[in-house]
């Protein structure tokens, strides 16, 4: 049986890898994740603005 001094080294351990692991995605994941969400904005608008002027085109058909 462990005692108590392995348990908690064990436990220091495991907290340092858990640190490292959240510094890792706060510095590299994050960042990813913001370039993809402000691709995805620009189709959003891209989309956005091609439907609108679409849609005016067909307005004006119709009133001519």
């Amino acid at each position: 049986m462990p005692s108590q001094s392995e348990k908690i080294n064990k436990l220091e351990k495991d907290i340092l890898l858990i640190k490292k692991d959240i510094e890792i995605i706060k510095s590299n994941h994050l960042k990813h994740i913001e370039q993809d969400l402000g691709m995805i904005k620009k189709v959003m608008w891209s989309v956005g603005f091609l439907v609108f002027s679409n849609l005016l085109a067909l307005i004006i058909t119709q009133i001519k």
